[in-house]
């Protein structure tokens, strides 16, 4: 199938920049030590998620059971649920997911989310596993102290749960555009999370995993010394946000293809809107950089720049998302690319998984 045969709004997929960025980032990694265990929120397709564990990957961080369900039933993981699991409908998916003998680990920062833990493994006949999430920094979920974080392994074990280490994300250093601030944020991150790993062996419970780190974070932690695995995700994909934070290390391989519907003096319009792609870190542009969707409605999008001059109704175009993770959770399915061919289709399937 060619591109042009493609009705739009709709999500290509270059496959040739997937395997580079995949390819890139198990280089990045090569003799640190550390192992990576790449977000699945970035592809939401277990075809995406079997080529990263073919090169290297030791699993698949997951923020939602949905998606850990859909890697589950694509027989991929072991599985890390970078998140807390909270309330009886959830915990019973959980157990059940342990009952078919999914390697899954989640993650509490609470005595709460040990005690509920607990008594629904208990009541399911399974083990469960759990890391103990950390506040880096970002002032969202995490244990506050290294001492919290020690009483909660402890608690853990008493309660019959395998402890199998910590976590963190230093998630706010994206709010810092500056560069050299943005990296004393990521290292005074990771140096809390080093408190909490050196608290744990003195209290004589070292923890297998210490796991952090967005893609961007990745060269410094990567070099820590005592990270174990990172949960990087968008750079499978990349994105115009990521870019900006990490320039020329990943290829930009999601595109939304869209048609142009009307041409104006100084703006087009195309037919994709907030209903297929999104803009909450800025406009998608265009791989040549010449247009950009300045302003999106629920079905159209308004096309400026001085590309502009050239477009005709009919004419194609491509757009980088500047948020690829949310624009992709709008769709069903991707056009896997190979230059203009489309070479397969492969079925998002956890998109709006988000329970």
């Amino acid at each position: 199938m060619r591109l042009d045969e493609i009705d739009t709004p709709a999500l290509l997929l270059d496959l040739d920049a997937v395997e580079d960025n995949i390819a890139t980032m198990q280089h990045l990694l090569e003799g640190t030590g550390v192992r990576l265990r790449p977000h699945f929120k970035t592809p939401k397709c277990p075809h995406v998620a079997r080529m990263q564990l073919e090169a290297g990957a030791i699993g698949i961080t997951v923020a939602k059971l949905g998606e850990a369900e859909v890697l589950a039933d694509a027989g991929l993981g072991p599985l890390l649920v970078a998140n807390q699991v909270v309330g009886a409908p959830k915990l019973a998916r959980l157990v059940s997911l342990l009952r078919r003998g999914v390697d899954i680990t989640v993650a509490v920062e609470s005595e709460y989310h040990v005690r509920e833990l607990a008594a629904a493994a208990r009541g399911g006949g399974v083990r469960a596993a759990a890391v103990i999430e950390v506040d880096a920094g970002m002032r969202r979920c995490g244990t506050a102290n290294p001492a919290v974080t020690v009483r909660l392994a402890r608690m853990l074990m008493d309660e019959g749960i395998e402890f199998r280490g910590i976590m963190g994300y230093e998630g706010h250093m994206y709010g810092q555009p500056e560069a050299a601030a943005r990296e004393r944020l990521i290292r005074e991150a990771l140096d809390v999370v080093r408190q909490h790993v050196e608290a744990l062996a003195e209290a004589g419970m070292p923890p297998s995993i210490v796991s952090t780190s967005g893609t961007a974070s990745v060269p410094i932690a990567a070099g820590a010394g005592f990270v174990t695995e990172l949960q990087a995700g968008t750079y499978v994909f990349n994105d115009l946000h990521n870019e900006a934070f990490i320039p020329g290390r990943f290829r930009f391989a999601l595109t939304l293809l869209t048609t142009i519907t009307s041409v104006k003096e100084r703006y087009a319009v195309a037919d994709c809107g907030l209903k297929s792609l999104t803009n909450e870190f800025g406009a998608p542009v265009s791989p040549d950089g010449r247009l950009r969707a300045s302003r999106l409605s629920e079905e159209h999008a308004i096309i400026v720049g001085d590309g502009v001059s050239g477009l005709r109704p009919g004419d194609r175009v491509e757009l980088i998302p500047s948020h690829g993770d949310t624009t992709l959770n709008l769709h069903d399915v991707y056009y896997v690319r190979r230059g203009g061919e489309v070479v397969d289709t492969w079925p998002i399937e956890a998109a709006r998984r988000f329970r």
